[in-house]
């Protein structure tokens, strides 16, 4: 995104253009979702949406981290849910009923492999930032005696976040898959 310091006017409409992004790609799919289509759908030029979004890719990887920005605020909330596994599990939770978000993050991971993509650095810094709280997390359970002395934070924060996102992709082909209660007994047998 080229501004994020924008007037709550602006403000109002990239959280519209982003909004509508999601639903049309939750009905249509990525190739349909083009940017004169979100425009369209938004009430705003193609040029006007372009102020807002260079590409299509970098709207695409915005609606995620718009996501994510969201998520790190409930999680930083007074009384929030300070375990990072259970965390994970509620928001895999609340991805059940939101399969388009679900579709989209798999469909731009795979996309982010190539260092060219937007969404490259917005994945490098999405893991880290997650290995990092997890991990630290983990030293903490240690030092209390509720993690096993011997596990690596680190090993443990890279496999549950292979878990969550490996189950996601599943979850996308058999909907019937528990994706919390996956994460919950993923998470108890890491620190045990």
């Amino acid at each position: 995104m080229r501004d994020r310091n924008l007037y709550p006017k602006g403000a109002a409409k990239r959280d519209e253009i982003l909004r509508v992004t999601l639903e049309i790609f939750g009905r249509e799919g990525e190739r349909a979702t083009t940017l004169r289509r979100v425009a369209g759908e938004s009430g705003i030029s193609l040029t006007g949406l372009m102020h807002y979004f260079a590409s299509k890719d970098d709207l695409l990887t915005e609606v995620l981290r718009a996501g994510d920005e969201a998520a790190e605020a409930r999680y930083r909330s007074p009384g929030a849910e300070s375990d990072p596994g259970e965390f994970l599990a509620r928001s895999l939770t609340a991805n059940t009923a939101n399969s388009p978000r679900v579709r989209l993050y798999v469909t731009l991971a795979a996309a982010s492999i190539d260092p060219a993509h937007p969404a490259h650095a917005y994945f490098r810094k999405r893991f880290a930032l997650l290995r990092d709280g997890i991990a630290e997390h983990v030293v903490s359970e240690q030092g209390e005696g509720r993690a096993a002395p011997g596990l690596d934070p680190r090993f443990a924060a890279s496999a549950l976040i292979a878990a969550s996102d490996g189950i996601q992709l599943q979850w996308l082909s058999d909907p019937s898959i528990d994706m919390a209660a996956h994460i919950r007994r993923v998470w108890r047998a890491l620190l045990a």
